[in-house]
């Protein structure tokens, strides 16, 4: 996919939807090269954090600003090679298409891919913006559908035309990303959802074919201090139950990392609690903190390193930050005077980094 053109990648490829926040970037700056060659990340663009007594117009125009430094930021945090960008978080039409613009084109100068995500419903404009910047800069579309588009199929193949038509484009120039948000229990809406996405016209003439969901949940609330939680990665074990099944297409795994696939703007007048969030094979290990006692991140993290299920310090990036701070822990509780603890931007780092990593890895060792 290194011209945006035909090139595509397969269903042995990870596609993990991270928000622009500092902790997401560090994870993936920290990314081994060799793991990168493997992923192609859907980066959500957000709002700036408030300022207190701050006007919604002050808020558009830091956000605007903002964008200008974003198209080398990324290149300094992934290269040049693809990335998905996605600016349906932003608050109004205008800010939307200013950043499609600035992104796309002052990213394409860099020679960075940035490719723009859009939805069926979103705004005239904001279709048209990235139809001419996809031209512009070869680099394609992301056309991503949700649960909704799926009601009422011949509408759904009816708009897939118009927006062929529309854009100019064919379908080996789009990615073509499903993404049902949070998952069940059980798993059925996944298979309820690969089996409507199916029934999408010359599914197999898509330059790519993603199936995004998450379960991690919105907040640990449900989950117990003191003791192990484990939360079951559905999405991850739904993907591998999915594959092979008599498909006309495998879709690539995408999902939301350790974050819920929600994005609720309010949490961020919120703390959140000290607490692990561990990658496993098939569940997330959680060993919930209490918020702003950045200490039970060190003991936690020296339970951690001492059970069988930790991946190592030379695992990733995230793995060794968890291992040197398991060994501050013993210093730390003499005195908690000293400094070291990390705090919850770093720790989120870290576990997102461990993620991104146990999925390639597990993706590249399917059978």
């Amino acid at each position: 996919m290194k011209s945006g053109k035909n090139n595509m990648f397969d269903s042995r490829h990870y596609v993990p939807i991270l928000k622009w926040k500092r902790s997401e970037q560090g994870a993936l700056k920290a990314l081994a090269e060799e793991h990168k060659k493997h992923i192609t990340p859907l980066i959500q663009f957000v709002m700036p954090k408030y300022k207190l007594h701050e006007q919604f117009e002050d808020i558009v125009a830091r956000a605007e600003k903002q964008m200008l430094q974003i198209p080398e930021k990324l290149i300094e945090v992934w290269g040049r090679t693809p990335i998905f960008v996605d600016v349906s978080l932003l608050f109004t039409t205008p800010l939307k298409v200013e950043s499609l613009s600035i992104v796309l084109r002052e990213g394409h100068k860099l020679g960075g891919t940035f490719i723009p995500a859009i939805y069926l419903n979103d705004d005239q404009e904001i279709k048209k913006a990235a139809y001419s910047l996809a031209q512009e800069t070869r680099s394609g579309i992301c056309l991503r559908l949700i649960c909704s588009d799926f009601s009422d199929l011949i509408k759904l193949n009816q708009d897939i035309a118009n927006l062929l038509s529309s854009s100019g484009l064919g379908e080996k120039n789009i990615d073509l990303l499903v993404d049902i948000k949070e998952t069940e229990e059980n798993g059925n809406k996944c298979t309820k959802y690969l089996n409507l996405s199916q029934r999408i016209p010359n599914l197999l003439k898509w330059r790519t074919f993603i199936f995004a969901s998450g379960s991690f949940p919105e907040d640990l609330s449900k989950c117990k201090f003191d003791e192990e939680n484990l939360i079951p990665r559905i999405e991850w074990i739904s993907w591998l139950g999915m594959r092979n099944k008599q498909t006309k297409r495998d879709p690539t795994f995408a999902d939301y990392a350790v974050r819920s696939p929600i994005y609720n703007e309010a949490l961020q007048f919120y703390h959140a609690t000290a607490s692990i969030k561990y990658t496993l094979e098939n569940d997330w290990l959680i060993l919930k903190g209490k918020v702003k006692q950045f200490g039970i991140y060190l003991a936690s993290a020296a339970l951690l390193v001492k059970d069988a299920r930790f991946y190592g310090e030379k695992f990733s990036s995230g793995d060794k930050f968890t291992a040197e701070k398991a060994k501050h822990f013993n210093t730390y509780i003499k005195n908690p005077e000293v400094k070291g603890t990390g705090n919850t931007e770093m720790w989120l780092r870290a576990f997102i980094n461990h993620h991104l990593t146990v999925t390639v890895h597990q993706i590249a060792n399917l059978p």
